[in-house]
């Protein structure tokens, strides 16, 4: 097992993992992605919200800004300081907590927790990541709501690229080595940043588990939740192959 220091998840998210992912992750797809939690998790007013591996506190910020009582909680201490400065901004509330995704200090706690943008799956191995599902269910109250927004294992596997690249208004260049092993399950990342003036710089990147429906489906049943709902996006389409993610609903038994 990777050590706290040479782990991936430890070293990536910092300024190069927001800038590589900047495009994407817009205000209206926050918006629309919040939106879309509040539908599936069926949220009361002033419901307790854990949004783990919370980042700099995209989603949790507009939860809290549509009356919820957030908790967001990430490894990293600087995105939660982010998550509370653009909280103070926004004039809302937000508790952030630093800590590993498999240790969530609540018990009984939440009535619902997100966990969004492919944010499961990081660690080294099957039963590392079932540690993170059994402190999920220990966190949430009897009839607690989750769900797991992931990329889905089928999409990625028959679109798979190797190599792609995009460039941002400033110039700067991201180039992006994907590696695909089919016998773990693993999509490993890589990142080669190529500034405008020429310098350049690795990045270390992601590797992710991808899993399929079946195997969580089996985990989910593990640690206590029924009532398990695939969809293959935030419009709520059917899950498929052919929808690039697989986000999961499901209940804390009662």
């Amino acid at each position: 097992m990777a050590t706290e220091q040479s782990a991936w998840y430890v070293n990536f998210f910092g300024e190069d993992y927001l800038n590589i992912y900047r495009h994407t992750l817009t205000a209206e797809r926050t918006e629309k992605e919040v939106a879309f939690a509040e539908r599936k998790l069926a949220l009361d007013a002033g419901a307790r919200v854990l949004d783990l591996c919370c980042g700099p506190g995209r989603h949790s910020v507009l939860l809290a800004k549509h009356g919820y009582k957030v908790t967001g909680l990430d490894l990293s201490q600087s995105y939660l300081d982010l998550a509370r400065r653009t909280a103070s901004d926004s004039k809302v509330e937000l508790d952030t907590v630093s800590a590993d995704m498999r240790e969530i200090p609540f018990n009984d706690y939440f009535d619902a927790a997100i966990n969004m943008y492919s944010s499961f799956g990081y660690l080294e191995s099957e039963i590392e990541d079932l540690k993170v599902l059994e402190s999920i269910s220990r966190s949430l109250r009897r009839g607690g709501r989750l769900l797991l927004d992931m990329l889905n294992r089928e999409w990625a596997v028959t679109n798979y690229i190797q190599n792609d690249w995009h460039a941002e208004t400033d110039g700067t260049l991201y180039v992006e080595h994907r590696a695909l092993d089919l016998a773990s399950s693993r999509m490993r990342v890589r990142f080669v940043i190529v500034a405008p003036n020429g310098g350049r710089h690795d990045s270390m990147g992601h590797d992710i588990r991808l899993y399929t429906l079946t195997e969580m489906t089996r985990l989910l049943e593990r640690v206590g939740f029924t009532g398990i709902e695939a969809l293959g996006g935030f419009d709520g389409e059917a899950y498929g192959i052919e929808t690039r993610r697989m986000i999961l609903c499901a209940r804390k038994s009662a």
